[in-house]
């Protein structure tokens, strides 16, 4: 009785992981890595992953709340995109405001 519980127990923690390990799997094949570089404020810069798929747009909405596209100079690759351009594997996003608070 004693070892079909533990069977049981080690059943569970080896599904767990399984689990685990496939979700992380599937992370991995269902984003791309990008280099984000903020030029706003006092800037950085930083590799995303970002889901397949994703557009200019999207990306700028999660990284920008509450702030507005036309404010920005948005760049890939160093080239200026619509904001439906989709986003590729090892691309440089760069977000630049136009305008600078507090500036003339």
């Amino acid at each position: 009785m004693r070892a079909a519980r533990q069977e049981k127990a080690v059943s569970r923690s080896h599904t767990r992981r399984t689990c685990a390990l496939t979700t992380l799997l599937m992370e991995r094949i269902m984003t791309m890595r990008i280099l984000y570089i903020n030029n706003d404020g006092g800037g950085f810069a930083d590799y995303l992953n970002v889901p397949e798929g994703q557009t200019v747009e999207q990306f700028f909405a999660e990284q920008m709340p509450g702030r507005e596209p036309h404010d920005y100079l948005i760049r890939v690759n160093r080239q200026p995109v619509p904001c439906d351009y989709v986003l590729q594997e090892n691309d440089r996003v760069t977000l630049t405001p136009t305008k600078i608070e507090g500036a003339m």
